[in-house]
């Protein structure tokens, strides 16, 4: 009897805390899905891991930041900043592809809005856990070489604290490192993220 009832209590605890994992998961993943619709990333991708090809990633990248500001400035949600993406996307093309041709190298340019996934980042002040994201995404070449990234809407690629008040309390509470509450919500929605990654 004795045994029975202790199985019982083991079976009603493993069921018990099975399913409080499983809520605290769905939880974590609607919020690293509601942050994933409320940034736009950015992504360069050098032709290879060349330190030349590098280094023209990064030309790239600074002279794309410099056409992305007043855009961001002039963005007053998401969508419009989708929009003025789109509508300015040919010279945010032709900027990418004069900056490759004055580096010397004449490497094709692609670049569009679309959504893949990410793996986790982790910068100066913040990290955003893996999952899919839409982005701007630009190609040098072959795109064989190692990325750049950093979230173009809200406006924090060169400083964290700039724009952040587009993200909700749940969503900061998210990305920033605020001790071991932070590790467990951020942990938990990296490895959803990187299962639905493998899955799709």
């Amino acid at each position: 009897m004795n045994k029975d009832r202790l199985r019982n209590r083991f079976e009603l605890t493993i069921a018990l805390t099975l399913f409080f994992v499983l809520c605290y998961a769905a939880y974590c993943d609607t919020i690293q899905q509601k942050l994933a619709d409320d940034v736009l990333r950015l992504r360069v991708v050098a032709d290879s891991d060349e330190a030349v090809d590098q280094a023209i990633k990064l030309q790239v990248r600074d002279n794309v930041l410099e056409i992305m500001q007043p855009l961001e400035e002039e963005a007053a949600d998401r969508q419009e900043m989708q929009r003025l993406l789109r509508e300015h996307m040919q010279e945010i093309a032709n900027t990418a592809q004069q900056t490759v041709y004055d580096c010397g190298s004449d490497a094709h340019i692609t670049a569009c809005l679309a959504e893949e996934w990410y793996p986790t980042r982790d910068y100066d002040t913040f990290s955003l856990p893996a999952g899919t994201y839409e982005g701007l995404q630009i190609r040098i070449g072959s795109a064989k070489g190692r990325n750049w990234w950093c979230v173009l809407y809200p406006a924090l690629c060169m400083d964290a604290a700039d724009g952040e008040d587009v993200l909700t309390e749940e969503e900061r509470s998210l990305i920033h490192r605020d001790g071991e509450a932070y590790a467990i919500r951020f942990r938990t929605s990296e490895l959803l993220g990187c299962l639905r990654g493998m899955l799709s």
